[in-house]
């Protein structure tokens, strides 16, 4: 069974050591395309010296999370490759997580994407995996669940899936580009499941994209339109992709309501809904 990992990061350097160290101590041949998206905190050179065999690829400084996924995808795609393990850098894996993940696709003759349940490093929370299609978070049952809305924290991704719909979109900057690729999946027929347990710790990364506070209109619009924002342009491909053009109009004509309101109007009518948490 050949594998490969895929992952970018930016200037975290020990929480990605950390996911290293937890990856290889279960999977010591897996090979592993990291994209150091410029980081400079000494990254690469400490991957280097701690795994030699990683192919670290050097990114532009700007490619985030979905680019620099796909460009870790787009290099790991020169081999042949039997499955494709997405993970998020500052994730730490329990020894069992293949043997979960493997266990979950035999189920549904590994014709599906499985993404694996993450917890916070208490215990006590789902922080990532997926949401159904009322996006309410799948939580562990002993069972897989079917996914609407899939997260990339920790995926796996059969050669023959890939073989359908290819890798994920270089379209999307940062976000989107993982729930865009669980829906591509699910639009052609393959199914996407969690995991039956958690099969990994990680840390929230719950702040708000869609509207920032405090600031200018002119800056509220500048962090709209960034890679850490929710553009505008790409959410309307989006939406107008997966559910139509008419959600996809309502939701830009909303998003750019929720920016030219004033703080004050915002928090009146919607409370801090759209704050960071």
């Amino acid at each position: 069974m050949k594998i490969a990992a895929l992952l970018t990061c930016f200037n975290r350097k020990e929480k990605t050591i950390q996911c290293l160290h937890s990856l290889f101590h279960i999977l010591p041949e897996c090979n592993v395309y990291l994209v150091d998206d410029l980081s400079t905190d000494g990254t690469s050179e400490a991957i280097q010296e701690s795994f030699p065999k990683v192919h670290i690829i050097k990114g532009t400084g700007n490619l985030f999370w979905s680019r620099g996924m796909y460009t870790a995808w787009k290099e790991a795609m020169r081999k042949n490759y039997d499955y494709y393990l997405w993970l998020n850098d500052d994730i730490e894996l329990y020894p069992f997580f293949f043997q979960e993940l493997i266990e979950c696709q035999a189920l549904y003759n590994s014709n599906c994407i499985i993404s694996g349940l993450v917890e916070d490093f208490n215990k006590n929370k789902i922080l990532y995996g997926g949401s159904d299609s009322q996006k309410k978070r799948i939580h562990p049952n002993n069972q897989p669940q079917q996914i609407k809305f899939m997260n990339g924290n920790v995926v796996l991704v059969p050669k023959s899936v890939v073989d359908k719909i290819g890798i994920i979109n270089p379209i999307y900057h940062h976000d989107l580009g993982d729930v865009d690729y669980g829906l591509t999946a699910q639009e052609n027929g393959i199914k996407v499941y969690a995991t039956r347990i958690p099969i990994a710790s990680g840390y929230s990364n719950n702040f708000c994209r869609v509207r920032k506070w405090g600031v200018t209109l002119k800056e509220r619009f500048k962090k709209l339109y960034s890679p850490l924002g929710s553009n505008p342009t790409i959410n309307f491909y989006f939406r107008k992709k997966h559910f139509g053009i008419t959600k996809a109009i309502i939701f830009i004509t909303y998003i750019f309501i929720l920016n030219i309101l004033p703080d004050k109007i915002v928090a009146f009518v919607w409370g801090d809904t759209y704050k960071d948490k």
